[in-house]
């Protein structure tokens, strides 16, 4: 999607949030398979990660230890990524340690 003047570029953006139930060594390890695996795919932007422990409000409940961002050109960079099949497995692991993911629409404002 090409930006015009006066109009923010949107873009797609991944959001995943690790419980902290999840084996620390385990979720760090499926994080750094799921960013090799998305910097590899078209439409790809970036890929960030939080570090040390989350604070603020939402971090009170201790339920969620890691927060994974990453942001793709388009919905269908975005879909290519997470449906292709070298990443099943990466997929499968982070849904059966409870890892919860969301995918939207975003831009700056």
């Amino acid at each position: 999607m090409k930006e015009q003047i006066g109009i923010p570029r949107s873009m797609y953006r991944s959001l995943s949030m690790y419980p902290t139930s999840a084996d620390a060594e385990q979720v760090a390890d499926l994080v750094e398979r799921t960013a090799a695996a998305f910097k590899q795919s078209p439409g790809f932007r970036s890929f960030t990660t939080s570090v040390d422990a989350l604070m603020g409000p939402g971090a009170r409940d201790r339920k969620v230890a890691r927060v994974v961002v990453v942001d793709f050109d388009s919905l269908d960079d975005a879909l290519n990524a997470l449906k292709a099949d070298d990443f099943q497995e990466t997929r499968t692991a982070t849904e059966e340690i409870g890892a919860t993911h969301f995918l939207f629409e975003c831009r700056e404002v």
